[in-house]
């Protein structure tokens, strides 16, 4: 099957699409690098937001208060798009990771496409894919969870409901907190993924 060997290695080797760059894709790891250093700059500036969010608040400026409120209910928004792409990925990932390891336990039995298999463990040999796929879904779910129940306050926050303010802000940390895990993971599968390769 080295059609299929062929097909498992490119799919393998190329990060999703939709987190896409404009720019071409030719290092993965500097992909992946990109990606999480973006993700951390997304995360400072949210912190910032729910910073001003509680400032606007406990200085009584309804007006203020629902101009960074919108800007925190867009950033999760595109937070909630990026996490989906992200549980798919992963989802992809360990499917992938999956069929890599049926076709290595055949190749094994035949020493057929030994090379290419060894190649694929050394990239990916260590990493729990599932464990990857699973915290990533459970993360991309919190979050909508989080901005669902934040977007229901909107008409309350806007009519300057002191209290819908209040449960509003708690909500915008509960996300951030989400924001954080998702940032520690994403370096935390960048440095088992180099640790692999340098294996």
């Amino acid at each position: 099957m080295p059609r299929l060997d062929t097909v498992l290695v490119l799919l393998l080797a190329m990060p999703a699409l939709a987190f896409a760059n404009p720019q071409p894709v030719r290092n993965p790891v500097a992909v992946d690098r990109t990606w999480v250093e973006r993700d951390a700059r997304e995360m400072r500036e949210f912190e910032q937001l729910t910073v001003s969010l509680k400032d606007a608040w406990q200085s009584r400026m309804p007006g203020r208060y629902r101009d960074v409120n919108e800007s925190l209910l867009h950033a999760m928004d595109r937070e909630i798009e990026q996490a989906s792409v992200k549980a798919d990925q992963a989802k992809r990932e360990a499917a992938l990771w999956r069929e890599f390891r049926k076709n290595k336990m055949e190749a094994s039995t035949t020493n057929a496409g030994r090379d290419m298999l060894q190649a694929i463990d050394e990239s990916y040999g260590q990493r729990d894919d599932g464990r990857d796929r699973d915290t990533a879904i459970v993360r991309r779910d919190d979050m909508v969870r989080i901005g669902t129940l934040a977007g229901s306050l909107r008409n309350d926050v806007s009519a300057g409901d002191r209290s819908a303010m209040k449960r509003n802000m708690s909500l915008m940390q509960d996300f951030l907190n989400v924001m954080r895990r998702d940032v520690s993971a994403a370096q935390r599968e960048r440095t088992e993924d180099q640790a692999t390769k340098n294996n």
